[in-house]
């Protein structure tokens, strides 16, 4: 399993959870977040808002999700944001005690 966390222009994100859906991922995660990038940042102080989608992902639609999120996010300007990916050992499902990737 792994963990994919993609900071994206806020007025895309429900763009982008459709594209994510469409893949079979059972649930997201959103968060509305600030932040700076390494060019051209904003006056000390200053911020951009974005948002976080965070999913959990089976590895074979891994490559998919990617690309899902890259075509939907990308509108060629600097800022359009940024997708990491890590690794899941181990996930519960609280009430049903499911674990593993039946949890997701």
């Amino acid at each position: 399993m792994k963990k994919i966390e993609a900071i994206i222009q806020p007025g895309l994100r429900d763009k982008v959870v459709a594209a994510i859906k469409k893949h079979g991922v059972g649930g997201v995660t959103i968060h509305h977040v600030q932040g700076q990038g390494k060019q051209d940042p904003p006056l000390v102080g200053q911020y951009y808002n974005r948002d976080m989608i965070i999913c959990v992902v089976d590895d074979p639609k891994l490559d998919d999700v990617l690309d899902s999120i890259a075509n939907v996010a990308c509108t060629g300007t600097k800022g359009d944001g940024k997708v990491f990916v890590t690794a899941v050992s181990d996930a519960l499902d609280i009430c049903s005690k499911k674990r593993g990737t039946t949890s997701i």
